[in-house]
């Protein structure tokens, strides 16, 4: 008997990803497939934002001559009732069932529909196995999930339940496994990097675990995505500076910056707080990169108030910034905010701030121009002749790339140095 074929169809963040590559590995009796010649397809769903949501049930349509099984975010949200109303769905697993994967695939393959909904763990649970999603050159390793911080407009602690670290031992072999195939950048991901540890540790233990990752042989780069600001202190920012492996590099979502506003947020730090505390980052570590993202449009956001956003961008000077709009949520405190904005309102302002910090980030990036930067190549455009890699100024997906000619043979997923000759925007072209 030949194996299912199956597909993957993953939506939203890389922790969603890296999730998916867990449950992948799990299943030993299908062929992955493009989504065309697949019988089965899993479909790794996001709930963070409606936007998402509407993207899960736009592909549950698209894919109604498939069978489905539906796992990630939004998987708890969906009942029994789902099967009538989308005979396409096979399969319904939230993430604390992912270890009994392949019995439930067992069970689909034989004609039955399995509903998996549970609520989440109490602890991270570690399933051994990783089958690579994204290309060789880097990998995302899930150091945490969950959330404590109860911002007033998120849905993550709603969805993801507490915040749960993963063992440092756990995280360590998944590296080691990684590094002895071959990848070159390793991206920690949870929802708050710099809260890891505090549940098993009984402190931040960020720059515990980093150092250890440092302390691994070989030629990688090290990456953190979310820390926010007031989990960054001296002692981090000790381990970053001391270790070439580590990319100088912080991803601090700090969400706006106007005092009222990030109270009404939830969020612990003002204004002035954070500035001082950009201050000391970038005394620690002169070359750092500051990569944030910040919500317009949240409920009360005057002119001024939105004045202030775009004077507190100008005064930080964000190396990569991303800007959202604010999404009404529903079990979201904000949802029931009065004086909620206009939805032309926020588009505006959005398309102001990232204008904005198109400036600057591409006065940032002329700096580079006839510096020798080092750079993972990881992409090849065999028509044009151009390669595509990343210096630790660019994280995959949300930042900006190396676009660079070479007269020499060039391999994938190697490090090269590379001279800047000119800047766009957001990308570097180099040789």
């Amino acid at each position: 008997m030949k194996n299912p074929k199956i597909s993957i169809v993953s939506l939203g963040c890389p922790k969603n990803l890296a999730d998916m590559e867990s449950v992948l590995a799990r299943i030993n009796n299908a062929d992955l497939v493009n989504e065309k010649d697949a019988e089965f397809v899993f479909l790794n769903t996001c709930g963070f934002l409606k936007a998402a949501r509407d993207e899960v049930f736009e592909n549950i349509e698209k894919l109604r001559n498939k069978k489905i099984i539906v796992l990630g975010c939004l998987a708890g949200q969906f009942q029994d009732s789902d099967f009538k109303k989308y005979p396409q769905i096979y399969g319904i697993v939230t993430s604390s069932n992912y270890k009994n994967i392949q019995k439930i695939f067992n069970r689909i393959l034989k004609g039955e529909k399995v509903l998996a909904v549970s609520k989440e763990p109490i602890r991270f649970e570690t399933f051994a196995g990783k089958s690579l999603l994204t290309p060789r050159s880097y990998a995302y390793v899930k150091i945490a999930e969950g959330c404590d911080n109860r911002c007033s407009y998120c849905y993550i602690p709603y969805l993801k339940g507490k915040y749960r670290s993963r063992k440092m031992q756990e995280i360590l072999n998944e590296i080691k496994g990684l590094l002895d195939i071959g990848v070159k950048e390793i991206i920690l991901v949870a929802q708050d990097c710099g809260c890891y540890g505090k549940d098993l540790y009984g402190e931040n233990s960020l720059y515990l675990l980093l150092k250890k990752i440092a302390a691994i042989k070989g030629n990688f780069w090290i990456r953190v995505l979310y820390i926010y600001p007031e989990r960054i202190d001296e002692k981090l920012l000790n381990v970053i500076a001391s270790s070439e492996k580590i990319c100088k590099y912080l991803d601090i979502p700090l969400q706006h910056g106007d005092k009222e506003i990030l109270r009404r947020m939830a969020r612990p730090n003002d204004p002035e707080k954070i500035l001082k505390k950009i201050e000391l980052i970038r005394k620690k570590i002169p070359n750092i990169t500051l990569r944030t993202s910040m919500i317009v449009g949240f409920p009360g956001e005057t002119e001024a108030a939105f004045k202030n956003l775009l004077k507190f961008i100008k005064e930080i000077k964000f190396d990569n910034l991303g800007v959202f709009e604010y999404s009404r949520e529903p079990h979201t405190p904000a949802y029931l905010f009065p004086n909620q904005i206009l939805e032309k309102i926020k588009r505006s302002r959005r398309e102001k701030a990232m204008l904005l910090q198109q400036k600057i980030s591409f006065e940032k990036n002329k700096s580079f121009i006839g510096k020798t930067i080092k750079v993972l190549v990881g992409k090849q455009d065999p028509h044009a002749g151009l390669y595509v890699g990343r210096s630790e100024r660019y994280a995959p997906d949300i930042d900006g790339e190396v676009i660079l000619k070479s007269n020499k043979s060039v391999k994938l997923n190697n490090f090269y140095d590379v001279e800047i000759v000119s800047a766009k925007e957001y990308d570097l072209i180099g040789k």
